[in-house]
């Protein structure tokens, strides 16, 4: 039994790779299977339909994408604030690697016109994810009023990956840092 959960993650991996390259809907299961080295009938067995293989494919991307802006931001700071600024650092250099396509899960829930579609939830899931942990340094630091500091940091953030996927550059990145800066200075006291 958990050689398929192994073989099943490798293979949700390998879909969250062709999903965010290519796109959701112009990749096929004919090139999903074949990535994989499976053949269509094995694919759905193990994940019923491309539905079920997408929500496989963004759960397995959730906490590894999770970890990758947070725990660099732990790592880099000890204070809260510190931590929140250092989220919006990993943020440019994510944004600065050379395959940077946006974010997988907000580009996965334009892409999915079905608001019905089971990997809204997941996408959900991970956003919330993200806030919380925004939102528990933002009261940990003193910010006044830390749901409405959490929220405008969470646009900055969404604000930086699309307009840097947009422009081809890592300047939005680099000004949502300077405004994430501003707004932590706004609504959090000086010690």
């Amino acid at each position: 039994m958990w050689i398929m959960i192994e073989t099943n993650d490798r293979i949700a991996g390998l879909a969250a790779e062709l999903f965010h390259e290519h796109g959701i809907t112009t990749t096929g299961v004919d090139a999903l299977s074949k990535a994989a080295g499976i053949s269509k009938r094995t694919l759905y067995e193990r994940f019923g339909s491309k539905d079920g293989l997408i929500v496989a494919a963004y759960e397995a991307l959730d906490l590894p994408v999770f970890r990758t802006l947070t725990e660099a931001a732990e790592a880099a700071s000890d204070t809260p604030r510190g931590q929140l600024e250092a989220f919006f650092a990993q943020t440019e250099t994510m944004i600065r690697m050379p395959d940077f396509r946006g974010c997988p899960f907000s580009n996965a829930s334009a892409e999915l016109a079905d608001s019905d579609h089971p990997a809204h939830k997941v996408v959900r899931r991970h956003k919330e994810r993200i806030r919380r942990w925004l939102l528990r340094r933002a009261r940990d630091a003193g910010a006044r009023k830390p749901e409405e500091l959490t929220r405008q940091l969470m646009l900055v953030f969404a604000g930086a990956q699309a307009q840097a996927l947009v422009e081809q550059s890592p300047r939005a990145a680099r000004e949502a840092r300077a405004i994430a800066a501003t707004l932590l200075d706004a609504t959090i006291p000086a010690r």
